[in-house]
Order: structure tokens, then sequence, then C-alpha cells
């Protein structure tokens, strides 16, 4: 019981693409409906990991409170990403009588995800090109919500900072605009008392 999700991102081959800026982040978005309060996850962990950030991340089962998955940097920015996840379980408290949560895991044979949750809606992080237009300015006005915004990607750019925060990530942590992507994963639905 459950759904795969099989994509294939490819841009065009073309002059104008090879010079188009590449995506931050080539994956799958959702967003479930209020009750989801906690997650768990085998990936790296405890604290968020990314492509060029995940050195210290150990790779393990984890878990916490969804809300706890947020890191209120003092300008709301991308966090909380779940680097070479294998499955990320998203839990409802208490156990809803249909359905207990979802469960998202890589599909045998795909590349391991990234993965992220959160209970405040993603465009308060990612802000416009300008960040002085940005809506959300500082950690402290961010609200969150009942609802549950979630990321699945196979493949995130790193972070940067390597010199300044201002500057972009590494050559090799970045994502080329001609490189294609294939991946699956599965979504279950988890029972009430944990079975799938």
């Amino acid at each position: 019981e459950g759904v795969l999700v099989s994509a294939l991102y490819c841009p065009a081959a073309s002059k104008a693409a090879s010079r188009a800026a590449a995506p931050p982040r080539i994956g799958f978005r959702g967003c479930l409906v209020s009750g989801f309060e906690d997650v768990e996850w085998f990936g790296r962990g405890p604290h968020e990991a990314y492509m060029d950030r995940f050195q210290s991340a150990r790779v393990g089962r984890w878990q916490g409170s969804i809300l706890e998955q947020t890191y209120k940097y003092v300008r709301p920015q991308e966090n909380g990403n779940k680097f070479d996840t294998r499955w990320m379980a998203l839990k409802r408290r208490p156990e809803d009588s249909q359905c207990a949560g979802l469960l998202i895991a890589a599909a045998s044979g795909s590349r391991l995800l990234g993965v992220q949750c959160h209970r405040y809606a993603l465009e308060d992080f990612d802000g416009p090109e300008h960040r002085d237009q940005q809506h959300v300015r500082h950690a402290g006005e961010l609200i969150a919500r009942e609802e549950t915004d979630f990321c699945v990607d196979a493949v995130q750019m790193g972070v940067g900072g390597i010199d300044s925060w201002g500057s972009l990530p590494l050559p090799e942590h970045r994502i080329a605009p001609d490189e294609c992507f294939k991946w699956s994963f599965w979504l279950h639905p988890i029972h009430p008392g944990g079975t799938t």
C-alpha cells in the first residue's frame, strides 16, 4: 500500500540552458493537514546537514518534534535539511483512527534523499532575490502553522559560506544548469500501531 513517485529532471540541452542559473534544489514539495507533530528519520543527523555541511552529522535513526526541525537563523532562510536520508516518518499525535502518519522512503535502487519538514511556510524562509523584499525579516516574526510543509529532494546545492555567508557554494557543491537527475520515492500511510 502506497504511492511510488518517480521523477526525471533534465533541462533542455541548449546554449540558453547552459547559461541559465541552476535551481537551488530539485525535488518534490508537499503540505500536510494539521495534526502532524513528530518526525523520525534514518539518515544524517541529529542536526541539519547539506552536501557541503554533513561531516559532523552521523548516519543513524533520529527523532524529534516537527517544530524542533526549524533552526531560526536571525534572517529566516533555508534550514533543517536532512542529507543522505533513507526514510522519514511524519507522525500524528495522538494517533488518528485511520492514519497515524506518512512514511517517505527512497525507492530501492534510487538515490538517497534530502528531506525536511517545517511547521512554517517555506516561503517565509526562501525570500525573494532582494533580501529587503523578504516577507518575514527576523526569526522572531515566524508564525508556526497547523500544517506541515515538507520537501523530498533529489539534490540541493550546498549552503556555501566558505569565506563569508554572502559567497556561493564551491562549484562541486552546486547543481550544474544542464545536469539531469532521476529519483524515486514511496509515500506510505502509517496505520495506527506503527505499521505501513
